[in-house]
């Protein structure tokens, strides 16, 4: 239940209000579409809708085998156009 909510926090405070141009929800949680692990939890992933990147809502022992996968903090940190 932990994770679920930390994904949603995520998941709602990713979103760039600081841009007047934003027309929507930066990340929105996906499934595992390699689905060749089974140890990442449901809400660990999300798709960044402004640079197309996979990232993680929450960490944990399942991020270590993704290590091309950042989180989605790191990405929301990034100014624009420097993903």
């Amino acid at each position: 239940m932990k994770i679920l909510g930390l994904s949603l926090l995520v998941v709602l405070t990713g979103c760039s209000a600081a841009s007047a141009d934003n027309q929507g929800q930066r990340f929105v949680l996906v499934a595992d579409p390699s689905g060749i692990s089974k140890d990442i939890p449901a809400g660990a992933l999300a798709l960044d809708t402004q640079t197309g990147q996979l990232c993680y809502t929450v960490q944990g022992a399942f991020t270590a085998g993704s290590p091309g996968i950042g989180m989605c903090t790191a990405l929301a940190k990034k100014p624009a156009g420097k993903e």
